[in-house]
């Protein structure tokens, strides 16, 4: 899985929100507010190709998380974000 091209990551009043010309116009009626994770994660894998492994690993070196906690946050964000439409086989 990856990243599609043109996503930002926009800092708000309120913290951070997804944005970018992968976002069509109607959507930016609705930003998406991001968790540090998230923010952490999109900003790391930039336009590499990843899986659940890769941010578990990236959860657990940055967050100290504990790997099972990493790897069920890391397939919860990848779900959310395919069916936000930001990633792409």
């Amino acid at each position: 899985m990856k990243l599609k091209k043109g996503i930002e990551i926009e800092k708000g009043p309120d913290g951070y929100v997804l944005g970018g010309d992968v976002m069509e116009a109607l959507e930016y009626d609705m930003l998406i507010p991001l968790s540090d994770e998230a923010v952490f994660l999109i900003q790391s894998i930039g336009q590499e190709e990843f899986d659940e492994d890769t941010l578990a690993s990236l959860l657990c070196s940055e967050f100290g998380m504990d790997y099972t906690r990493a790897i069920e946050e890391a397939l919860v964000l990848m779900n959310h974000w395919q069916d936000i439409g930001i990633t792409r086989w």
